[in-house]
């Protein structure tokens, strides 16, 4: 899910921002077109996460050279969000960009919460009645400064966006992601038998995603070709900043994602970038390793290790290499990536989740905090896509992580979630 922070400049969108990311992104000031260009980052509350976008200040009156591009990029976010905040200036009260703002949501057909903000004094509510009329939208009062209801906001912007969606399984949507040149066009092509993606030597060829629908006995394979991500310093604003939004869009909403690497350029910061997106948005992986060709054979085993080693945050990742010139191995690439799907909506039975579980407690107790010890005493699932399980224990905020990756581990063992990130939940037991 994408939630875009809009409105006129000096309304307080990147102190909310910054408010919500939890740390200082976007640069905070009283000067109007601070924040020229979009900036978005990985964000979560109460486990549900999402995408969030800072943008410049909408004002199409504006003078300034920049203000175009400005505007344009605003305009990009708000097209390609699943929910906006509308943010206004409760003191100030509602104005002439205030509305030309409006228009544009309207236009769109975009649902928003509007935001008040600066309400920091009992005082500043006489003006925020103004923002009465717009009746179509719910509205909440806050103090991005003062961190006054950012709890109701954000309840408010992701309350209806996380219900539970029935599993198509008879349809897999598979993202190919990568950074520019390392062939996911040419992978595109020879997966869907089409030339719809053009392919070219040129890094940035692909700007935007591109579905496409295969059959592949009894299963429906949605393919998207992505645009190519780059890290975050490296992104040009303008056409390339909207396409590495995109790309992240289509992180999300896959099944499971395809990250293709090059083995001229062995593993770079850009992979390790797209994989930490990968991770944080909570997605099955597999790795295609290609261009595989071109390189030696003792750079094959050295690479091989490399990625073990550096995609271990992605635990049993399993890796493919392959040839896309020369059409070696992409015929196992929809195999692996239904493999690690039917991973992913795996249900296992309570019995066996019971067994692993008593194994691991009985082998390995959570260590104690001073004179409080944390206890579990079960385990269930309780969602699937990813896999989900959940802890009922006392003095679970005593766990530490390195007890939690135990857990893990032992439920990887015992059960085959390769490719799929795996979530753990503790909660508070009933009185025994």
């Amino acid at each position: 899910m994408i939630v875009s922070i809009i409105g006129r400049p000096n309304v307080g969108k990147s102190t909310l921002f910054n408010r919500i990311a939890g740390e200082r992104i976007s640069i905070v000031s009283n000067i109007s077109g601070t924040t020229r260009d979009r900036i978005s980052t990985n964000a979560s509350w109460n486990d549900r996460g999402f995408i969030l976008i800072d943008t410049g200040g909408i004002d199409k009156n504006s003078s300034e050279d920049f203000q175009n591009s400005i505007t344009d990029q605003a305009l990009n976010a708000i097209k390609d969000s699943d929910k906006l905040i509308f943010m206004v200036d409760g003191r100030e009260g509602i104005n002439p960009l205030d509305e030309e703002v409006l228009r544009l949501i309207r236009r769109n057909n975009k649902k928003a919460i509007v935001a008040i903000n600066k309400l920091d004094l009992p005082s500043d509510e006489f003006n925020s009645i103004d923002f009465a009329n717009i009746s179509e939208f719910e509205s909440v009062r806050i103090s991005a400064y003062h961190n006054r209801g950012i709890v109701e906001l954000l309840e408010k912007v992701l309350e209806e966006e996380f219900q539970n969606v029935p599993i198509n399984n008879n349809e897999i949507k598979l993202s190919i992601v990568g950074h520019p040149n390392v062939g996911k066009s040419s992978i595109f092509n020879l997966l869907t038998e089409s030339n719809r993606a053009i392919v070219s030597n040129i890094p940035g060829t692909t700007r935007d995603s591109i579905d496409y629908s295969v059959k592949y006995f009894d299963k429906n394979i949605n393919f998207i070709d992505t645009a190519g991500l780059r890290r975050r310093g490296k992104i040009e604003q303008g056409i390339e900043k909207y396409s590495s939004i995109r790309t992240i869009k289509s992180v999300e909403r896959a099944d499971v994602c395809i990250l293709v690497l090059s083995a001229e350029e062995m593993i770079t910061s850009q992979d390790l970038h797209i994989s930490g997106f990968i991770k944080d948005l909570m997605r099955p992986c597999i790795i295609v390793m290609n261009k595989f060709d071109l390189v030696s054979k003792e750079q094959k085993e050295y690479i091989i290790e490399e990625i073990s080693e550096k995609f271990n945050h992605i635990p049993k990742i399993p890796i493919l290499v392959t040839s896309a010139l020369k059409e070696i191995n992409i015929d196992k690439i929809i195999p692996l990536a239904i493999e690690v799907y039917e991973n992913s909506i795996k249900r296992v039975a309570q019995k066996e989740l019971n067994s692993c579980f008593i194994d691991a407690i009985s082998k390995k107790q959570p260590a104690s905090k001073g004179k409080k010890t944390p206890e579990i005493f079960s385990i269930s699932q309780y969602k699937t896509n990813p896999p989900g399980f959940k802890f009922e224990s006392y003095n679970y905020d005593l766990i530490h992580f390195s007890y939690k990756r135990y857990l893990e581990n032992k439920i990887r063992e015992r059960f085959d979630f390769s490719g799929c990130p795996i979530s753990l939940r503790f909660v508070k037991a009933k009185r025994r």
